[in-house]
This record gives structure tokens, sequence and C-alpha cells, in this order.
């Protein structure tokens, strides 16, 4: 007889009536998506504490601030949805566990759509390469890095051939914990761009590209770098490095350090790179000689001011500018107008002083009280004694009476020269000075306080530069500069078209 054996049913395993424990509940539909939203909120109001949490200081290469961050941030919910999601999903069938996830997946995939348009090709994702100490970290591609490793500029190989221009790639100084990219829009033309390319100045080190009142958007920022931010308009003038410990830079007064360096033309310790300005792509400086401009001010109407501005601002708020002060400015060119404008700007009372009565009506335009015109006879005579300060801004001494431009001053008045000739300057004699006892001496840039105040003492008053705006080219730069050197601009040059030439 044959027996049946019976088999024995294995009842259905089935994950519908599964609870999920709730600490497992609690931490994937709860924990993490507050931790990644806290980390989204530093990543973009609190950048530093974003990267001393998370440690990405340590990634292999240097993460973008500011919005691209943060909404990478909240596509970290992506990944830890998709690990869990096989436990989450399939061990309930509560709804609103389902309505909850997807919701988190869809803004993790708006976050990371988002950060792939303003990234483009700079980042990929890869769960592989994340950093071991948090798994909430981008990999990057050090391939794909988005910053140059040359910058290109318009250069002059020596003074014997000062107009003609080269479009070369060069080196830049190696990229510092404190410095800046920036990437240029605008920089405008200075006298001491004529004086260095034509050897006026001396022996300089080329190939050489000039410039130095520049603004552009900072693309790139060290890892220890505080006053600026990723993607903000800021300018760089004619300093680009002090000590920042010596007791001039202290006080505020770190133009004047003995290790102050030129944004270009110098050579940078331990490197031998000699430093490229504003004639090119990009300019890579310390942070402290990096500036943020103001919404106000058109980046033309700011690059003159980085120099010429500066020039003119620092010798009048360092010797009393204001009002009920008489104050003289001497010559009208692109640092002496800017002088009328600032100490007009500051209360003082305002005088022009030029050799003829040629831009009289400018100065009046600018904003000046009166013009004296050296070539008249007398011209000096009814204001003997009753300024308070004259800053000179003269690039050439030809035929200078001193004596009759000191005359002006009161007791103990100051007089502060800031063009720099390319001859002997002015000669003086001890017996100038007893008449009134003025005080005679110079000034060199300015601080970065002073440089933060002129933009913003800019921007408040609604001050411009009357600049001519020139587009970059090597066939332009040398039309610029000689019609600079031959004294034909009313009364800045400022480079533009920088995209055309140098491309995104």
């Amino acid at each position: 007889m044959a027996t049946t054996k019976q088999a024995t049913a294995s009842p259905a395993v089935g994950l519908a009536g599964f609870t999920l424990p709730l600490p497992y509940r609690v931490f994937f539909l709860l924990i993490e998506p507050i931790a990644t939203l806290a980390g989204a909120y530093y990543a973009f109001f609190d950048q530093r504490t974003y990267l001393d949490l998370t440690h990405a200081s340590s990634a292999p290469s240097p993460i973008p601030l500011g919005t691209s961050i943060a909404m990478s941030q909240l596509a970290n919910l992506y990944f830890a949805f998709a690990l869990s999601e096989a436990l989450v999903l399939r061990a309930t069938s509560d709804l609103r566990v389902w309505k909850a996830v997807l919701f988190c997946l869809l803004v993790a995939d708006l976050g990371h759509l988002y950060t792939v348009s303003v990234l483009g090709p700079r980042i990929y994702w890869s769960v592989f390469e994340w950093n071991a100490i948090d798994w909430g970290n981008i990999g990057f591609s050090p391939v794909t890095m988005p910053y140059p490793e040359q910058f290109t500029g318009f250069q002059v190989n020596g003074p014997d051939t000062w107009l003609d221009f080269h479009k070369n790639e060069f080196q830049p100084k190696p990229f510092g914990d404190y410095d800046v990219d920036v990437k240029i829009e605008a920089c405008g033309v200075c006298g001491s761009d004529v004086h260095t390319l034509n050897g006026g100045w001396g022996e300089q080190n080329f190939p050489l590209a000039v410039g130095h009142e520049i603004v552009g958007t900072a693309v790139r920022v060290g890892s220890k770098v505080t006053l600026i931010k990723e993607g903000q308009r800021v300018g760089v003038g004619a300093q680009s490095y002090s000590c920042l410990d010596c007791r001039q830079c202290k006080n505020d007064n770190e133009t004047y350090c003995k290790k102050q360096l030129d944004t270009y033309g110098a050579v940078w310790p331990d490197t031998g790179i000699v430093s490229q300005g504003g004639y090119s792509s990009h300019v890579r400086t310390h942070e402290h000689w990096v500036f943020p401009i103001p919404e106000g001010l058109p980046s033309t109407v700011a690059a003159p001011m980085l120099c010429a501005g500066l020039t003119a601002y620092s010798p009048l708020v360092r010797n009393g500018c204001g009002p009920g002060k008489k104050v003289g400015i001497v010559g009208l060119g692109g640092i002496g107008h800017l002088g009328v404008l600032f100490a007009k700007a500051l209360g003082a009372e305002v005088w022009a002083i030029s050799r003829t009565h040629a831009k009289e009506d400018d100065a009046r335009k600018l904003g000046a009280d009166g013009f004296l015109a050296t070539a008249d006879k007398d011209w000096n005579a009814a204001h003997v004694m009753t300024f308070d300060l004259i800053v000179n801004t003269a690039n050439s001494f030809d035929g200078f009476d001193l004596d009759a431009y000191l005359s002006l001053l009161d007791v103990h008045a100051k007089w502060v020269s800031v063009g720099l000739p390319e001859d002997d300057g002015i000669k003086i004699r001890n017996q100038t000075f007893l008449s009134n006892g003025c005080f005679f001496g110079s000034s060199h840039l300015g601080s970065r306080k002073e440089t933060l105040a002129m933009l913003q003492l800019a921007a408040d008053k609604g001050i411009r530069t009357w600049v001519e705006e020139v587009p970059i080219s090597k066939e332009n730069l040398a039309n610029v500069l000689t019609r600079l050197h031959n004294n034909d601009v009313k009364y800045r040059f400022c480079l533009t078209g920088y995209q055309d030439q140098f491309g995104a």
C-alpha cells in the first residue's frame, strides 16, 4: 500500500503587516532629513561652520561654496533614502511613509539638478568617492577642476617695444590659503602703466602685463579666506601683499610695509614668479587687497578708484579734509579729477589749480568751488596763507614754481605730493618753508580700511569717475597708452570686453 507523504505548507512571509521599529523610523524619516536641512542652512549662511562640521576641508580638492553647496547638501537626501528604500518602503504599507519619502526624494532631485546646472562639468557624483570622515561630502574629479592652471594676458616684452602687446599665457604664483582668484571684467588704465612699460621708471621684469585698477568676480577663494566670498564682485588695486604683522601693518599703514608687493611687476618670494596685472583674464591676490564693490558703483566707475581714487582719497582724509577746510587740488587729470570729487564729497571748500583755464569748466562740473590758473599774473596773491591742505597730483614739474604754490598754505598747513614724474621731480630750498612753517610730504596709495570707506562714500554720494570705456585688444591697448602718454583723455580710460578676448 502506497503511503502518501503530506507536505506541510510553509506560511507565506508578508511584509505588509510588518512595522518598522520606531528607532529606525525616527532616524530615516526625521533625524536624517533634519540633519541634512541643517547642513544646507550652514552651507548657505555660515560656510565656515559648514566646512568645520563636515570636515569638507579634507576633501581632495577645493569645494565651491554658496548656493551650489546648499543644494548639494539637499541632494544628500537622495542617497540616504536610496540606501534605506528597501527596508523602509518594503517594511510598511503606511501611506504617510510613502509620501514623506517621495517628497524628500523630490526635493533632493531638484537640489541635484540645480547643482549640476550651476556647476556643470566641474562636479560629478559618486558614492564611492565620498570623504571617509563624512559621507555627506561630495566627490570631485581633479581632472575637471574649474580653475585655470594658467592665466592669459596682454604682455609687453620690453621698453623698446612698449606699445607692442602679445597675448600670452603665464603662470600665476601658487594658490595659497588666503588667496583669491578674480576673473576680470574691467580695468582702469593708469599713468603707472605707461611709466612702467616705456622704461620711465627704470628697469622692470618683462614680459609684463600691467594694470592695477581691476574689477571682476571672485571665482576661487582659499581655505582660510574670510573677507571675500566666491561669486562676489570685487576690486584689486596697486598692492597685493604685505606682511600684516609689522608695526605699520597693524596701524592701518600696510601700504608702507617693508615687504609690500605690487599687483604687477613684483617677484613673489620663494617662487621667482613675476606678478601680472589687470590686462589679463585673471588676477590672484591676497584677500586683504581684494575689496567688495558696493552695488551702487558700476564696475567701470569703481575700477579707476582703486588706484587713482585711493591715491587722492588717502591724503585727503589723513590730513583733515572736511567741512570748514579750504582744500586745493593741483592738476586735473586721472587722479586730480577724483581728488576734486572726493574733497567735495567730504565737505571741504575745493579749489582746482591748473596751468591754464582750459579745464575750468570741467572743474566746475566736478564740483570745485573755485579755480586758479597759474598762467595768470599774480594768480596766488588773493589766496596767500588761506589753504588748509593742498594735494598735488601733477605729473610734470616743468616750470613749476613751488614757492608760489606753498605760499597758499596757512601756518603749518600741508602740501602732499602724489604724482610721480619720470624726471627728478621738485627741487626745494629750506627758505621756502619759513614764511608759513608749512609741511611738505607725500602719500602712497592707502589702507584697506580707507579703500572700503572710499568705495562706500562713492556709492553713497553718487560719485562718478569721468571714464572713457575701451574694449581690450592689442590694437586698442597701443592706442590707449599712446593717448594717455599724450594726455589725451578726460579723465580715465577703462578697459572692457574681457569676455570677448578671454572667454568664459
